[in-house]
This record gives structure tokens, C-alpha cells and sequence, in this order.
């Protein structure tokens, strides 16, 4: 998994999430909306990361919640330590240089704004 090579410069709404995580459930059509929105009006991406979860499982699960959005697999919490985040849900926005602008826990006003500021053309 590598994140920042994924990412290629561009703004991201990052959302940590596990396959148990009832809210995580329920912000997935939110997430899946917002990346739609974002790929028509640039390059800003919605990028999910299932920690400490299976590949199987996170395919599973994404083909049953029909999860459009991109999917990184952390199962040994590499990443989820780096960025100092272990619990679900969480939202991150990373701008275009990298740098996370944002931490929050779900989906909500602010990490929308966040985003949106993020993904606008310098």
C-alpha cells in the first residue's frame, strides 16, 4: 500500500473504515456520491482504506455495498499508524501537496468543506 504514490499530487478525502464499523456501512452511498462529483469536476479522488482487514473480505464486502470508490487495504495497520489513526471511521483530506488539512471521525460538514476547498484548481 502506498498512499502518497497512489495519490500522484492529487486532493483526496481519505476514509479509514473497517468492514465491522456500522457507521462506515452507512456513509459508504455518501462516500461513493462524493467521489462521482469529484472525478467529474477534476482530479480529486475519494480513496477508502480498510484496516486491519483481509483483501478477500474488503472485495467481498465492496462488491456487496457496491463501493465505487477506490479501496486500499491496510491489514497490518501500517498505514493506519503512520497517520496516527486506529480507530473508525475517520476522515482525512490530503491536499495536493501531500499534506493532511484535515482529521475528523465520519463523514460530516466539515470534511466536505475541507475537500472541496482542497480540490479547487490552484
Amino acid at each position: 500500500m502506498d498512499l502518497p504514490g497512489f495519490l500522484h499530487g492529487r486532493p483526496a478525502l481519505v476514509s479509514l473504515w473497517a468492514t465491522w464499523c456500522d457507521t462506515c456501512i452507512e456513509e459508504a452511498p455518501a462516500l461513493n456520491r462524493l467521489d462521482r462529483e469529484a472525478r467529474k469536476g477534476g482530479d480529486a479522488v475519494v480513496v477508502g482504506v480498510a484496516i486491519g482487514e483481509t483483501r478477500d473480505s474488503v472485495r467481498a464486502f465492496a462488491r456487496t455495498q457496491q463501493l465505487d470508490y477506490a479501496q486500499l487495504i491496510d491489514p497490518d495497520f501500517r498505514l493506519a499508524d503512520t497517520l496516527g489513526e486506529r480507530q473508525v471511521p475517520a476522515t482525512l483530506v490530503v491536499d495536493r501537496s501531500g499534506r493532511i488539512v484535515f482529521r475528523g471521525k465520519s463523514l460530516d460538514a466539515g470534511s466536505l468543506a475541507a475537500f472541496r476547498r482542497a480540490a479547487q484548481k490552484p
